[in-house]
Protein backbone atom coordinates (compact mmCIF):
# COMPACT_ATOMS: atom_id res chain seq x y z
CA UNK A 1 0.00 0.00 0.00
CA UNK A 2 2.80 2.40 0.86
CA UNK A 3 4.44 1.91 -2.53
CA UNK A 4 1.19 2.79 -4.25
CA UNK A 5 1.01 6.05 -2.33
CA UNK A 6 4.60 6.91 -3.28
CA UNK A 7 3.92 6.14 -6.95
CA UNK A 8 0.74 8.21 -6.96
CA UNK A 9 2.52 11.07 -5.19
CA UNK A 10 5.32 11.09 -7.76
CA UNK A 11 2.86 11.11 -10.63
CA UNK A 12 0.71 13.82 -9.05
CA UNK A 13 3.78 15.94 -8.38
CA UNK A 14 4.81 15.63 -12.03
CA UNK A 15 1.35 16.64 -13.25
CA UNK A 16 1.15 19.61 -10.88
CA UNK A 17 4.68 20.69 -11.74
CA UNK A 18 4.09 20.64 -15.49
CA UNK A 19 0.73 22.40 -15.23
CA UNK A 20 2.07 25.00 -12.80
CA UNK A 21 5.17 25.70 -14.87
CA UNK A 22 3.21 25.97 -18.11
CA UNK A 23 0.50 28.23 -16.67
CA UNK A 24 2.88 30.50 -14.74
CA UNK A 25 5.20 30.81 -17.76
CA UNK A 26 2.33 31.88 -20.00
CA UNK A 27 1.17 34.39 -17.38
CA UNK A 28 4.67 35.84 -17.03
CA UNK A 29 5.19 36.06 -20.78
CA UNK A 30 1.95 38.01 -21.14
CA UNK A 31 3.59 40.89 -19.22
CA UNK A 32 5.61 43.51 -21.12
CA UNK A 33 9.41 43.27 -21.12
CA UNK A 34 9.50 39.59 -20.14
CA UNK A 35 11.01 36.78 -22.16
CA UNK A 36 11.71 33.07 -21.90
CA UNK A 37 15.25 32.53 -20.56
CA UNK A 38 15.45 28.90 -21.73
CA UNK A 39 16.53 28.98 -25.40
CA UNK A 40 15.10 25.52 -26.13
CA UNK A 41 11.69 26.43 -24.68
CA UNK A 42 11.78 29.79 -26.49
CA UNK A 43 12.43 28.04 -29.81
CA UNK A 44 9.62 25.55 -29.18
CA UNK A 45 7.31 28.46 -28.35
CA UNK A 46 8.20 30.16 -31.65
CA UNK A 47 7.26 26.97 -33.49
CA UNK A 48 4.07 26.49 -31.40
CA UNK A 49 5.41 23.14 -30.24
CA UNK A 50 5.92 23.87 -26.56
CA UNK A 51 2.54 22.53 -25.41
CA UNK A 52 2.61 19.36 -27.58
CA UNK A 53 6.17 18.53 -26.47
CA UNK A 54 5.24 19.21 -22.84
CA UNK A 55 2.25 16.86 -23.13
CA UNK A 56 4.40 14.19 -24.79
CA UNK A 57 7.07 14.42 -22.07
CA UNK A 58 4.39 14.33 -19.38
CA UNK A 59 2.80 11.23 -20.88
CA UNK A 60 6.18 9.49 -21.21
CA UNK A 61 7.18 10.50 -17.68
CA UNK A 62 4.02 8.90 -16.34
CA UNK A 63 3.70 5.87 -18.61
CA UNK A 64 7.26 4.53 -18.68
CA UNK A 65 7.77 4.14 -14.90
CA UNK A 66 4.22 2.83 -14.47
CA UNK A 67 4.50 0.18 -17.19
CA UNK A 68 8.04 -0.87 -16.28
CA UNK A 69 7.10 -1.26 -12.60
CA UNK A 70 4.20 -3.49 -13.63
CA UNK A 71 6.53 -5.69 -15.68
CA UNK A 72 9.13 -6.03 -12.93
CA UNK A 73 8.52 -4.82 -9.38
CA UNK A 74 12.24 -4.13 -8.92
CA UNK A 75 11.91 -1.29 -11.43
CA UNK A 76 9.82 0.85 -9.07
CA UNK A 77 12.95 2.96 -8.65
CA UNK A 78 12.00 4.52 -11.99
CA UNK A 79 9.39 6.56 -10.10
CA UNK A 80 12.30 8.73 -9.01
CA UNK A 81 12.11 10.33 -12.48
CA UNK A 82 8.57 11.77 -12.20
CA UNK A 83 9.34 12.76 -8.62
CA UNK A 84 12.49 14.72 -9.55
CA UNK A 85 11.04 16.19 -12.73
CA UNK A 86 7.90 17.22 -10.85
CA UNK A 87 9.96 18.93 -8.15
CA UNK A 88 12.03 20.77 -10.74
CA UNK A 89 9.00 21.92 -12.72
CA UNK A 90 7.22 22.98 -9.55
CA UNK A 91 10.27 25.01 -8.53
CA UNK A 92 10.16 26.71 -11.95
CA UNK A 93 6.48 27.50 -11.41
CA UNK A 94 7.30 29.06 -8.05
CA UNK A 95 10.10 31.08 -9.64
CA UNK A 96 7.70 32.32 -12.34
CA UNK A 97 5.20 33.32 -9.65
CA UNK A 98 8.01 35.18 -7.88
CA UNK A 99 8.75 37.06 -11.12
CA UNK A 100 5.05 37.87 -11.58
CA UNK A 101 4.82 39.24 -8.07
CA UNK A 102 7.96 41.34 -8.49
CA UNK A 103 6.56 42.83 -11.73
CA UNK A 104 3.53 44.12 -9.85
CA UNK A 105 5.64 46.28 -7.54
Amino acid sequence: MRRGILEASACLLLILGVLGDHASTMMALSKPNTYEANPVAAHLMELDLWLPIDILLLAAGLAIPYLMARIDGRLRILFVYPLVQGLLRLSMALWNIHILLSLRL
